[in-house]
């Protein structure tokens, strides 16, 4: 079965709802160092993990330097923290090394303009990261659109052992499809199951989940 992780996140009813349909991961922005329309405070981000229940696990996706990450993962705790502002290795590696006092796992966010994706990929996971993810976007646009990158995404999948999490563009008509060509084990989805930012569909989310169980 498909890991769906739903991120952006921002009212506490579509919180239950996503994980009462089944969503495996969901990811708060906080304290991001671009604009974006998800971004949360550390207190309002807090509230919103509480509501994060059963065999659901939670993800603060964010960026900048890695004492003030490993601060909001303290005060946190969430299941996972998403480094998704370009951090270097050794920032991973300080990031990874201060979370895990915590038993806080690394996702890492690598983006079109990565040097060398595949050695990037493998060198990330020697640094700490548990998972990779994929994403169409840069830091500086996270709000614009984007299609995943299939093939690219193909290409991480074989250099490294870790799990990657195929994301961009993917919505409830197209997921399953997706899933089927990559063999992708996690998607993540944001604006393909809102009806504005911050404000899921649970019509879309409902969609998604129906799609995924009938991909066969």
């Amino acid at each position: 079965m498909t890991t769906v992780k739903i991120c952006g996140l921002m009212r506490p009813g579509d919180v239950g709802m996503c994980v009462r349909h089944g969503a495996g991961i969901i990811g708060f922005v906080v304290d991001y160092p671009h604009p974006v329309p998800w971004n949360l405070d550390a207190i309002a981000a807090k509230k919103l993990i509480g509501f994060v229940c059963g065999r659901a696990k939670s993800c603060v996706v964010t960026g900048g330097p890695p004492e003030k990450t490993v601060e909001l993962v303290a005060k946190l705790r969430p299941d996972y923290v998403q480094l998704h502002c370009g951090e270097s290795l050794a920032d991973t590696a300080a990031v990874a090394s201060g979370a895990r006092e915590y038993g806080v796992k690394i996702i890492k966010t690598l983006f079109p303009d990565t040097p060398e994706p595949e050695k990037a990929a493998r060198d990330f996971c020697a640094a700490g990261a548990d998972m990779l993810l994929l994403d169409p976007r840069t830091p500086q646009n996270a709000a614009a659109g984007g299609s995943a990158d299939l093939l690219g995404y193909v290409r991480l999948r074989a250099a490294v052992s870790c799990p990657v999490i195929l994301a961009g563009g993917i919505t409830p008509q197209n997921a399953a499809g997706l899933v089927r060509d990559t063999g992708a084990e996690i998607i993540d989805l944001m604006t393909g199951v809102e009806d504005a930012p911050g404000v899921k569909s649970e019509e879309k989310v409902i969609s998604l989940f129906k799609a995924l169980e009938n991909k066969k």
